[in-house]
């Protein structure tokens, strides 16, 4: 295609769409084809006119601003409403699942439909799109809290899948939708002004480049504590001004609806303090009915959010934690917890202990008890609201709270704990099941005293253990067996796991534990030795042991490559709830490996058959098998990083900004080779590179905290390189059959966001537990290795 000039890229609001202004700039003859300047609409000042001069002059550099904000407004809305959709759809790893793939399907969507429109309206519309596009982070997050609340269910019911599902697809469908449809639109004003081919892999690269940015600025918002709306509103702040020169030029079309907004964002930005506090009140009734919002924080982590008086009822990411004071409660289950063990001098235990069980853990011989906490915001956010006996035991001088990741603690440690506590709720994150894998028990076996023991509090059944319970009691049952010696569990409905290397020390005989608490002389009004044989009677325990023990040869020991605890306690989650779609994630759960392999196989089966029938199959199929290749390794490489290192907050930014390096690399390598078959082999052999080297990886993770970070980032580059080169190689492909180069834009957008968004539903959700990280890599592999089967003569992509 050739280049066309730049007059007939710049269309004037009153003409007839299509046309294109011929005017010269009075007294300049020897200038052609730029508009005249007696044509701008009359807004006074400096900026306007050299913004217009740049758009006239330098149109290219003008749209690569364009592209980039694009870039980064898009990452920017992408991090902090998938963080809100959490919180609001009280979320577990479905609600992210959910969330992530329905961004994507939106992007794919909006590329579909726009690509549809005659060219002249959708280069007439694009600035209308670039102003919905600023608006829309404030304006759904806003939506998303008020639907919360519209959305509720009744008290006492868990929100489920289908909530989230409602609550994604109006909040970061939208979004995605605006970002699909500017990307077509831009894909053929960028035809434009360079060839076909080259303008859409300048978009592609410089818009990935934007990402980087956007990622990078999200972390350090995220980490500096900002508020969502503030961030969101300071984001389409600064992708206005990258946008203003392209807009003053008229290169986007109609021009007054970006600079209303801009305006409205600025009034919004005053107000923000008073908006956010005003739709967290919002979202809080809608997340306790009820009970009274006292106050809520962002950290880096977590979203906590406080209510009620007396007790007060703490909320984390949208989920009940915890509430306190509830005296009888955490008193007796510190008292059991102490007495496992005969001297429980040093101690080492999870957050959860200091919302009311410390107190009564300082009652028994400690010496030493170690807190571990990362996130030291929330501990300060807890501490307001502890009673004063729960405060003075946190500055307790035997008291030592570290801010340290646990699994990085128990590696460098070297002085052994009597007793370790792993207080915490249920695995339905992969973040919360790497504290549950049979690795994390070894570190934590390789920490205790000769005569200690572990203790895991686990919800289980006041009488037979079955389903979804039963298969995560058989999980983490088989993980400590794994690792220790002696493994013990009490009955439920509240159970304590417990285990360690000797048996005469690890027991739940009745008469050694009251005996070890009467030796202690301990006065308590609410526990007494004799609650040990009424908690833990024989032919109770030996019931419930045998039912673990039986369940734990049926259901496999719980590993950082394949977290199978998490499995059963997001199907449970999603099963104690009335949502269909989550009774739907529930039996999906119960398929074996080899039918879930299939099904997520099916559409790069579908795709080879439909080749015949479908010119544009080859190209299409190769973009979204390389797109689900690309989101499965990147999300892979995070789990793997997150589960050796902890939470990503403090390196997600610089990670996933190294994964977009790639895709801009990518796209640079894409275009210059122009193979399509050799670009897909590439991301075919990175994604089976990486499911060769997890192994590797997590050695390299436990050497040094900078060795892990630093192969893992290289992964991500090497993967973010591979699927970065296959699209502006199809793109070269559909050009050079003739396609049109926003049509082109359009098809290969859908198709790749699509292919991510299957990847973003299943892996994590369904793939990983039972496959493992390997095995789903392996997948994604295939989804490639399927899209060069069904390939025909090399021509045909090169």
């Amino acid at each position: 295609m050739q280049r066309t000039s730049v007059s007939a890229t710049i269309f004037s609001p009153n003409e007839p769409p299509g046309r294109p202004r011929q005017a010269g700039i009075p007294g300049l003859p020897g200038i052609p084809g730029l508009p005249g300047i007696q044509e701008l609409p009359g807004i006074p000042g400096a900026l306007p006119a050299y913004s217009w001069f740049m758009g006239a002059i330098a149109p290219r550099p003008c749209l690569t601003a364009v592209f980039f904000a694009a870039g980064l407004l898009a990452t920017v809305m992408q991090v902090f409403l998938l963080r809100d959709l959490l919180v609001n759809a009280s979320g577990d790893e479905a609600s992210i699942g959910v969330g992530l793939a329905f961004w994507l399907l939106g992007i794919g969507a909006g590329a579909w439909f726009w690509r549809r429109l005659p060219e002249a309206r959708s280069r007439r519309e694009t600035g209308s799109l670039l102003a919905l596009l600023l608006a829309a982070g404030p304006a759904l997050l806003i939506l998303g809290r008020g639907l919360r609340l519209a959305l509720a269910p009744p008290a006492g019911e868990l929100p489920g899948l289908g909530m989230a599902l409602l609550l994604a697809a109006a909040t970061l469908s939208p979004a995605g939708a605006l970002i699909g449809a500017l990307f077509t639109t831009l894909s053929g004003i960028a035809s434009s002004h360079w060839t076909s081919a080259r303008g859409i892999t300048r978009l592609y690269v410089v818009e990935s480049l934007g990402s980087l940015a956007g990622g990078l600025a999200a972390t350090l918002a995220l980490s500096a504590g900002a508020q969502p709306s503030l961030a969101l509103i300071v984001a389409s702040l600064l992708a206005a001004s990258l946008s203003l020169p392209a807009t003053f030029s008229n290169l986007l079309g109609r021009r007054l609806p970006s600079h209303a907004v801009s305006i409205g964002l600025l009034v919004l930005a005053a107000l923000s303090p008073w908006l956010e506090s005003a739709t967290e009140r919002m979202r809080f009734r809608g997340i306790a009915p009820g009970i009274s919002f006292r106050a809520s924080l962002q950290t880096p982590y977590q979203h906590l959010a406080a209510g009620g008086d007396f007790p007060l009822h703490l909320y984390s990411g949208g989920q009940y934690a915890a509430s306190f004071p509830d005296p009888w409660s955490s008193e007796t289950l510190a008292h059991e917890s102490a007495c496992m063990t005969g001297t429980p001098s040093r101690v080492l235990a999870l957050p959860g202990v200091a919302t009311g069980s410390l107190r009564f853990l300082l009652r028994h011989p400690v010496s030493e008890l170690v807190i571990i906490e990362p996130d030291t915001r929330s501990l300060a956010f807890l501490s307001s609201f502890l009673p004063a006996e729960d405060r003075s035991a946190l500055s307790d001088p035997r008291v030592r709270i570290v801010n340290e990741d646990p699994r990085r603690f128990l590696a460098r440690e070297r002085v052994p704990f009597d007793l370790i506590l792993l207080f915490g709720q249920d695995p339905v994150t992969i973040l919360g099941a790497r504290l549950l894998s049979r690795e994390f028990f070894a570190l934590c076996a390789g920490r205790l005293s000769a005569g200690g023991a572990l203790v895991l509090p686990v919800r289980t059944a006041p009488m037979g253990l079955t389903g979804h319970t039963q298969g995560l009691g058989g999980s983490l049952f088989s993980s400590l067996a794994a690792v220790f010696p002696v493994v013990r569990a009490t009955p439920g409905p509240e159970s304590l796991f417990v285990a360690g290397r000797d048996a005469t020390a690890v027991t739940l005989d009745p008469g050694v534990l009251a005996a070890r608490w009467n030796a202690r002389n301990i006065d308590s009004s609410v526990f007494s030795g004799e609650l040990f044989r009424a908690n833990f009677p024989p032919d109770r325990v030996r019931e419930t042991e045998g039912t673990l023990r039986a369940a734990a040869t049926r259901f496999p020991a719980g590993t950082d490559d394949r977290p199978v605890s998490f499995r059963f306690a997001l199907a449970r989650r999603q099963a104690e709830t009335v949502s269909s779609p989550g009774r739907l994630l529930v039996w999906l759960a119960r398929l074996p490996a080899w039918v879930l392999a299939a099904l997520f196989l099916a559409p790069s089966l579908l795709a080879v058959l439909a080749r015949k029938t479908f010119q544009k199959s080859p190209a299409v199929h190769a973009v979204a098998a390389a797109g689900a290749a690309g989101m499965t390794s990147s999300l892979l490489l995070l789990f793997s990083y997150q589960t050796s290192n902890g939470a990503l907050y403090g390196e997600l930014g610089l990670l996933t900004s190294v994964f977009m390096l790639g895709l801009a690399l990518g796209g640079v390598l894409g275009a210059r080779a122009r193979d399509l078959r050799l670009a897909t082999l590439m991301a075919c052999a990175a994604t089976s590179g990486i499911a060769s080297l997890f192994p590797l990886m997590q050695k390299a993770s436990a050497a040094l905290p900078w060795t892990g970070l630093a192969v893992h980032a290289a992964a991500l580059l090497a993967s973010g390189l591979a699927t970065g080169a296959v699209f502006p190689a199809a793109a070269t492909v559909l050009t050079k059959a003739g396609e049109d180069a926003r049509q082109a834009g359009g098809w290969l957008e859908a198709a790749d966001h699509a292919g991510a968004a299957i990847a973003a539903l299943a892996v994590s959700i369904l793939l990983v537990p039972a496959l493992g990280m390997a095995g789903t890599a392996w997948m994604a592999a295939s989804t490639a290795g399927l899209a060069l089967a069904g390939w025909g003569s090399r021509q045909e992509h090169s």
